[in-house]
């Protein structure tokens, strides 16, 4: 039944159920386990700055693998992105620049600061926040979508020039390049996260870095309730001993984690090049390093047939695709403004297809067969005009 689409009766062209992808295993319950029983739970006891031996173990060996001079651990990028607003001197009457095409944290930090946001267009190449600098701003937070990086000089070069902070949101970039440096080492605040569904994690997690021995300080006062700053409150947004130490060891094998998710979208993209003329492989910006969170594809339909109609064919052949990725956040009411950003609405309403690469580890046969689905889309919908509902 390979000439019957699946969503038709016919037979699924992914064959058995794709495993997830999980980075977790024995070596990080010995670690935790080991951790629970030998140290307290958590260091920062009596408002001490530094943590417990385990997190500052983390933050150590973070600032030596990404070059860095200060590495702050905390329990969420999140945390790590209002920390990092903070100290870039972030709140009421701030202007904050940046991309609407991200997870809502990101512009959510510098909002619960106090800021006004302004968002901009993104790169319809990378998807990334388009570097034009209008006006002054208090502080910029670009994206390294999907862990593609932004074009990071440029916006160094016009942050510097307009005397505003770069702060780079990382958390889907971990050993994404550009020109030989790291992603979240080019600004002069990085966040990384260890966040359950990434590259690496530790169920939660979150480590700030920069070579701004200032702006570390008062990142770290504020993880830590501000209480030895004496110059501005804080919260507790710090990191437990054991999920240091989960993270210590995730960290020992970043270039295998990351090497294996990169190189399964490279599986992917060679697979489906040139399977279908509606489906294109998106640019990696040269001199760059893509890590690939998230597999992107872009989708140039011919009229009359819709993404949502092609998706739909997909996914009942098996395979997790999905179109767009987060709604333009000036759609949520805590983030309205007048105007929209025209490539953003566009990827997200049109032209986007992407693959959960960090979520899912389909098997070498399972990435063939989806290029087969795709070709049996194209041939039995796309050229065919047949009609399926979304």
């Amino acid at each position: 039944m390979t000439d019957v689409l699946a969503i038709r009766g016919g037979a699924q062209a992914v064959k058995g159920q794709i495993r997830r992808y999980n980075s977790i295993s024995e070596a990080e319950a010995d670690v935790a386990a080991k951790c629970i029983t030998a140290v307290p739970l958590s260091g920062f006891l009596g408002g001490n700055q530094r943590g417990g031996p385990m997190v500052q173990r983390l933050e150590e060996l973070w600032a030596n693998k990404f070059g860095v001079e200060h590495a702050i651990a905390c329990n969420s990028a999140t945390s790590g992105l209002l920390a990092a607003c903070a100290a870039a001197g972030v709140g009421p009457g701030s202007e904050v620049l940046t991309t609407p095409f991200t997870m809502s944290a990101t512009a959510a930090a510098p909002k619960l600061l106090g800021a006004s946001i302004k968002f901009q267009d993104v790169d319809p190449e990378t998807f990334c926040l388009a570097p034009d600098l209008p006006s002054p701003e208090d502080a910029i937070i670009v994206t390294n979508l999907f862990g593609h990086p932004a074009k990071l000089k440029e916006w160094r070069w016009l942050a510097d020039r307009s005397k505003s902070i770069l702060i780079e949101d990382n958390a889907q970039g971990p050993l994404a390049m550009e020109d030989g440096k790291y992603a979240g080492t080019i600004g002069h605040i990085g966040v990384f996260s260890l966040n359950v569904h990434k590259h690496l994690q530790c169920g939660e997690g979150g480590v700030v870095v920069t070579r701004d021995a200032d702006l570390a300080h008062a990142v770290r006062n504020f993880i830590n309730h501000g209480e030895m700053a004496g110059d501005r409150v804080g919260l507790n947004l710090r990191m437990t001993e054991y999920t240091a130490a989960i993270a210590c060891s995730q960290l020992g094998k970043i270039d295998e984690l990351v090497g294996v998710r990169a190189e399964q979208a490279k599986k992917i993209r060679v697979a489906l090049d040139g399977v279908a003329p509606w489906l294109k492989m998106t640019k990696v910006r040269r001199g760059c390093r893509h890590v690939y969170y998230m597999l992107p594809f872009l989708l140039e339909l011919p009229e009359g047939v819709s993404r949502e109609a092609v998706l739909t064919a997909l996914k009942a052949e098996g395979f997790p695709v999905e179109g767009g990725y987060v709604k333009p956040l000036y759609h949520l009411p805590a983030f309205a403004q007048t105007g929209i950003c025209s490539v953003a609405e566009e990827l997200h309403t049109k032209t986007l297809m992407t693959f959960s690469n960090c979520e899912w580890s389909p098997t070498n046969d399972q990435i063939q067969q989806f290029a087969e689905a795709v070709y049996k889309v194209d041939k039995l919908l796309v050229r065919s005009g047949e009609k399926v509902s979304a």
